[in-house]
């Protein structure tokens, strides 16, 4: 498993910008789009980058769930121990705010899929942009503290 950590880690991180990348674009740059064009423009930009965002994005959230899974074995487990280092409080945090994430884009493509309305519309994309902050914050510190 060691010698495929660094494939892990290309995946991991390609993955991560690709779907914080997205989810940047949509809160950031194209909530500005309603307030300048209008609401017709909006919703056909917001209905053409959606429709490619859900196509993509579940493969991403997979590989990111598989990539970090490997990764995070690597330090910590039944016999490296779960919260004994700081490394291993910051990388389960981590582990943890990666789950919510995990959890809003399954209720989101849930929603999606079955045609019904979504419980987190209009913040679900900023909930999951403030989680994803997080976790790249508490990635960079894990390893320095």
């Amino acid at each position: 498993m060691e010698s495929l950590y660094p494939y892990f880690l290309v995946i991991h991180v390609i993955c991560a910008i690709i779907f914080l990348g997205f989810i940047f674009t949509e809160v950031v740059l194209l909530s500005r789009i309603r307030k300048i064009l209008g609401d017709e423009i909006a919703d056909s930009v917001y209905r053409v980058v959606l429709s490619r965002g859900t196509k993509i994005m579940p493969l991403c959230v997979v590989l990111l769930v598989l990539s970090g899974g490997a990764m995070i074995s690597r330090y910590i487990g039944v016999e490296k121990g779960f919260f004994d280092t700081t490394l291993q409080q910051f990388l389960v945090i981590k582990m943890l705010l990666a789950l919510l994430i995990v959890l809003v884009v399954a209720i989101s493509l849930i929603s999606h899929a079955t045609k019904r309305q979504n419980p987190l519309k209009g913040y679900g994309h900023l909930v999951i942009f403030a989680l994803g902050f997080g976790v790249v914050f508490l990635a960079k510190m894990a390893f320095y503290w």
